[in-house]
């Protein structure tokens, strides 16, 4: 018997919110903060803590170690730009995206980005003059 098809739709906010949130995310950052470092160049913290102590011998300057900084990764910085240019989705199937779907999902019109993540999910975002509500009603009539 075959599933009926549909698709379960995702905010993609929600999705970076779920990354940002996880356990092991936050047991790295709070390493970070501790300073144990869970993975350390040792030559880099050679000269970092050379450069430290050269700065706290220096009379003239009052140098502090600076707060541990966490670096975005140029992924992460790009999904976030894109939160900022689309309104972000993610669509979750009971059903394979095949090529023909994804030409599909790409010619709808306010489908400005697409990207096929899986077998069973894809991301679009909707461009900035449409509404998502109607975006949705007309992929899913194509789909369904």
């Amino acid at each position: 018997m075959k599933e009926k098809r549909q698709i379960g739709w995702q905010k993609y906010e929600s999705v970076i919110e779920e990354q940002m949130a996880s356990p092991f995310l936050h047991e790295i950052l709070s390493q970070i903060a501790s300073g144990d470092e869970p993975y350390v160049n040792q030559e880099e913290e050679a000269e970092y803590q050379q450069l430290l102590q050269e700065f706290n011998n220096n009379e003239e300057a009052n140098f502090t170690e600076p707060a541990p900084v966490v670096a975005l990764s140029e992924q992460m910085l790009s999904e976030l730009s894109m939160l900022t240019n689309f309104d972000c989705w993610v669509g979750h199937t009971n059903f394979n995206i095949t090529p023909s779907v994804k030409t599909k999902l790409d010619k709808v019109e306010g489908v400005e980005m697409l990207k096929v993540c899986s077998r069973y999910r894809f991301f679009i975002g909707i461009g900035k003059m449409f509404d998502f509500k109607t975006v949705r009603a007309n992929l899913e009539q194509e789909l369904l």
